[in-house]
């Protein structure tokens, strides 16, 4: 069957994805072989699941190739959702040549095990070993996210690809963890222009895009280092370098302590939220020699001493009674009091 892409991947009116879901009974299985509502995979209007991570590939011209796989799929009614049947899809498309456009024979799928499938096939078609490596069968949504990744993927979780289409491009995968995938099919009204199918275009990561660990780099581990610095937290062997390395890793998991989250050394989406709601400010010393204390009174145990000048991540919280000041002191929770230091608003 001809298909008209374009119609589809630059939609002025309906944001597409290419979603399946369920069998023509509405259940996961038992249904028979194809789909027979024109349903069970089909091109519908973006919603919100809510997603936890889109998954983009850098190369668009295989990212447009794993769009028109997602449009082919689900406008062809021989391909249905059995999550019991979900494997003979890939048996069908391969013996396609890769295109499901051509598969007559009736066969099933799941959400993961289709959208898998297709990006498969573009390793085939492409010649990509890490795509073609991807496992059809045991792919889920549990674990798709650091496959894909593995397979070159890049994921992005920053609120803006999680709450409408306007920045997703053709190909990018949408995962509901633990849940659900689909394909978005148009491209986003707000990336069109930097939509280019036919050249590798490097994903430029703001903070925020995606996670963060050791070995990572980019503008956006650069931003968290300059962001973290801004808050007290040193950085004295190499700088605010945009490689994250063992001096990041652990100015990360103090900035997790003191924001009451679990000291992984990953920046992940908790983290970015906490780093948001903190950074409107630091503790700036004012005394000449200033005991931090473990809780908010002079009677507490002083954990150490602090001097004019020094500057304090500040830890969120201010003492209803006294105005004491939790600060990130030592890779732990301290007070300082109001009267030998003031919280300075906005970055260092």
């Amino acid at each position: 069957m001809a298909i008209n892409y374009d119609k589809y991947l630059y939609s002025t009116g309906t944001h597409y994805i290419s979603n399946s879901g369920s069998d023509e009974n509405g259940g996961t299985h038992g249904g028979k072989a194809g789909d027979q509502t024109g349903k069970e995979w089909q091109l519908k209007p973006w919603y919100k699941r809510p997603w936890t991570v889109v998954l983009r590939y850098p190369d668009q011209t295989v990212a447009l190739k794993i769009a028109e796989l997602g449009i082919a799929a689900a406008l062809n009614n021989a391909i249905g959702y059995d999550q019991y049947q979900r494997a003979t899809y890939w048996t069908q498309l391969k013996a396609a040549g890769y295109d499901p456009s051509k598969i007559t024979t009736p066969c099933e799928e799941d959400c993961t095990a289709g959208v898998t499938a297709n990006v498969r096939a573009c390793g085939y078609i492409f010649g990509i070993p890490a795509l073609q490596a991807l496992d059809t069968s045991g792919t889920r949504s549990s674990n798709m996210r650091s496959r894909f990744v593995k397979a070159g993927f890049k994921a992005l979780t920053a609120s803006k690809y999680l709450n409408s289409g306007k920045y997703l491009f053709p190909g990018d995968i949408l995962l509901y963890e633990n849940h659900h995938a689909a394909t978005n099919v148009t491209c986003g009204t707000a990336v069109r222009d930097e939509w280019h199918p036919g050249k590798i275009t490097p994903t430029v990561y703001e903070l925020g895009d995606r996670d963060l660990k050791k070995g990572d780099s980019g503008p956006d581990v650069k931003e968290l280092q300059e962001d973290l610095k801004s808050l007290g937290y040193d950085f004295p062997h190499y700088g605010c370098d945009g490689d994250f390395g063992s001096e990041t890793e652990t100015n990360v998991k103090g900035f997790q302590r003191v924001s009451g989250l679990e000291p992984t050394g990953v920046f992940d989406h908790k983290s970015y939220e906490a780093l948001l709601s903190v950074m409107g400010g630091y503790v700036l010393i004012t005394g000449n020699s200033v005991n931090v204390r473990s809780g908010p009174s002079k009677e507490c145990k002083s954990l150490g001493v602090v001097h004019k000048g020094d500057k304090l991540p500040f830890g969120g919280l201010i003492n209803e009674e006294n105005g004491w000041y939790m600060v990130d002191y030592q890779l732990a929770n301290g007070w300082v009091s109001p009267k030998y230091s003031e919280l300075v608003e906005g970055k260092a």
